[in-house]
């Protein structure tokens, strides 16, 4: 007796194929509809708190079944102005080169795979195109692997412009991000309270303290009203001191800053443990409760103070090498030794924005249109070179700083310098 269904009622291999083809297409059918609105990647932007290390190792070390498209975009007024469509263009530009970087490994694939890249790539245009408003993010980072991977992450920070398309994730450029900006802890105390506040590329996470401390009286000394006040605050001070080193370490902080009137904060500085003393970088002796200034732009203010004394000291070091010979400077120069993989630090300003070209298989970057040296393939263009410059140098490990608030100090060097390997340049 034969049992086959398919068999018994005449049922043809050309009729169950085309059945099966006819699911193909409605599914299909069904992802093109899912495109109108990118429900995942709109999701993944609500999420409020930038990734920690932890985070972006652990998505790193996945193997994602379908290809990884990692796209950053530093959000430049040309970008975004006129709304929207200049972003799509510029996408447009991006995708473009890294389908041509790509051509081989796209081809390699399997069809069901190229379609989950071309939807991934659809669906990520439809978000920007209709959903995406810049605000005031200054780059925008975007992780997708069909339904495996859908990381969005808007940030106050700069990043570098790129798009690539791999079998894994591209982390790099965003782990630079999140090592260059520093997490901070902000400790405002005052009697009886103390509030304290995580502050990580403009997400916020609150503390408090509250100790029971007598007002301290007015009028007449009465020594043991004021001893007493004096260990209460004692009591308070050093609660407050243990919190701030337990939630300092909990939350990988890496900066200090401490809010109060004078007193009360020196009195505080002797009870902190000394990991944390040695990582204030801003002290603002004010009564917290009187203070109307924003926590958020106060934080923000001593980063940039902090990143600009930084900047100052690098570029001012500039002056112990000499120059063509442990030093160069200008983007041409710049270029010549980096191909050559002699640089140990760099210095790239922020505004320096040149068109060129690059082989990202042999990391060779150029100001011309011509063929890698290395593999003989034509030079793809380029939008910013300063940023292929910087993806590169991310991978290498060359010790790297883009300057923000110093870039009058870097004009002498023509917005780049770079110091080389001794005796090598």
């Amino acid at each position: 007796m034969n049992t086959n269904p398919d068999v018994s009622r005449g049922y043809c291999v050309e009729e169950r194929e085309e059945q099966i083809a006819a699911v193909h297409r409605l599914s299909r059918k069904k992802r093109k509809e899912n495109l109108l609105r990118p429900k995942s990647l709109v999701d993944a932007l609500a999420r409020p708190e930038p990734p920690s290390a932890q985070e972006i190792k652990a998505l790193a070390e996945v193997e994602y079944g379908s290809p990884v498209t990692s796209l950053y975009l530093r959000m430049d007024p040309e970008k975004v102005v006129p709304q929207g469509k200049a972003l799509i263009r510029f996408f447009h530009s991006l995708k473009t080169r890294a389908r041509e970087e790509r051509k081989d490994f796209i081809e390699a694939l399997p069809k069901l795979q190229k379609e989950i890249l071309n939807d991934d790539l659809e669906e990520i245009e439809v978000f920007l195109a209709q959903y995406f408003v810049p605000g005031d993010a200054r780059s925008l980072i975007i992780f997708k692997s069909g339904e495996q991977l859908n990381q969005v992450f808007r940030l106050p920070a700069r990043t570098i412009t790129s798009l690539a398309i791999a079998g894994d994730l591209n982390v790099t450029p965003l782990a630079a991000v999140l090592e260059e900006n520093e997490k901070v802890l902000f400790v405002e105390v005052a009697t009886g309270e103390s509030r304290l506040l995580v502050y990580h590329l403009g997400y916020q996470e609150a503390d408090r303290i509250t100790t029971s401390v007598p007002k301290k009286r007015v009028g007449p000394p009465f020594k043991r009203n004021e001893q007493r006040w004096l260990t209460h605050l004692q009591w308070h001070l050093k609660a407050t001191a243990s919190r701030a080193y337990h939630l300092f370490q909990e939350r990988s902080c890496t900066a200090l800053i401490l809010m109060g009137e004078h007193q009360v904060l020196a009195s505080l500085e002797e009870f902190l443990h000394e990991t944390l003393r040695a990582s204030i970088i801003a002290r603002i002796h004010a009564s917290p409760d009187a203070d109307p200034r924003d926590r958020k732009e106060l934080i923000e203010t001593a980063l940039r103070d902090q990143k600009a004394a930084r900047e100052t000291k690098a570029i001012e070091d500039l002056a112990q090498y000499k120059p063509g010979e442990q030093l160069v400077s200008g983007l041409r120069d710049v270029i010549e030794v980096f191909n050559s993989f002699l640089i140990r630090k760099l210095l790239v300003g922020d505004n320096l924005q040149q068109k060129g070209y690059v082989c990202k298989a042999h990391h060779y970057v150029s100001l011309e249109e011509t063929d890698c040296p290395f593999c003989g393939v034509k030079l793809l263009p380029a939008e910013s070179i300063a940023d292929e410059i910087i993806e590169i140098a991310y991978l290498h490990g060359i010790s790297l700083m883009i300057v923000e608030h110093r870039q009058d100090l870097l004009t002498r060097y023509d917005g780049i310098a770079a110091v080389t390997y001794p005796h090598l340049a």
